[in-house]
């Protein structure tokens, strides 16, 4: 009987649901940032800080190893190319500039004219000579590779501190929220529910930080591998060819 008519009170249906539009249009986005609490939008405000540094070091470190990367590439077939004579070898000061190798052979050309202008027509280098060469040649190789990494530190700080940074917001908003209930005394859906979700909003904004981060910073870091071998690699054929041509 109280479910018939239009005055029934068992059961009564109102334009919102018939209408079949979300509670007048407000979505899960807005319901749960209307719900995260000053802590959380404080852990997110720090972690969208980081994900503006480190998409910036992505970007600036990615430059810069391409530019090296290309010059090192010019360099070796100018090189490759160049005589026995090693100091007869002019190098443009761009590729001393971009390329990591042309500072090598920067440092190994002013060395070897310390040790050869004025010796003669026979210049013979012994061996503790060329020793302190190549010694030379590993400190600016040491240089360079600090050079090369420089700023990557912010990455791994991004990588690992991200998602515990994002952690640590989550498990602040559920003790506030279970805080509140426990305040309140209502226990519900309705009341848990919309802190427990905004409380995870922290650690998705964690993850958005560390995931672009650790795939950036794979590529970079391969890419800086390969331009240490380069330079490896450069150094014992530097040594070598200086050996050969002043050797006793």
């Amino acid at each position: 009987v109280q479910a018939q008519g239009d005055t029934g009170t068992l059961v009564q249906v109102g334009a919102d649901a018939e209408s079949g539009d979300g509670g007048d249009g407000v979505s899960y986005f807005g319901i749960l940032l209307g719900a995260v609490t000053l802590d959380g939008w404080i852990v997110i405000a720090i972690l969208m800080v980081m994900m503006v540094i480190s998409f910036f070091v992505m970007f600036a470190k990615g430059v810069v190893l391409s530019r090296t990367d290309s010059a090192n590439k010019k360099f070796q077939k100018v090189f490759a190319n160049a005589g026995p004579d090693l100091l007869a070898l002019e190098v443009p000061q761009q590729d001393t500039r971009n390329a990591s190798l042309g500072r090598l052979f920067a440092t190994a050309s002013t060395e070897l004219r310390k040790r050869v202008e004025g010796s003669g027509a026979k210049t013979v280098l012994s061996a503790q000579s060329i020793d302190a060469i190549r010694a030379s040649l590993d400190a600016v190789v040491v240089r360079e590779n600090a050079r090369l990494n420089s700023q990557m530190v912010l990455l791994t700080i991004a990588i690992s501190g991200g998602p515990f940074l994002g952690l640590l917001g989550t498990v602040v908003g559920v003790m506030i929220t279970f805080a509140a209930i426990a305040a309140v005394g209502d226990v519900n859906v309705n009341s848990i529910a919309p802190g427990i979700a905004a409380a995870l909003v922290a650690t998705v904004a964690g993850l958005a930080v560390a995931i672009p981060a650790l795939f950036g910073y794979n590529y970079l870091a391969s890419r800086v591998k390969n331009i240490s071998a380069d330079m490896a690699v450069f150094v014992d054929e530097l040594v070598s060819r200086i050996a050969e041509r002043y050797a006793p």
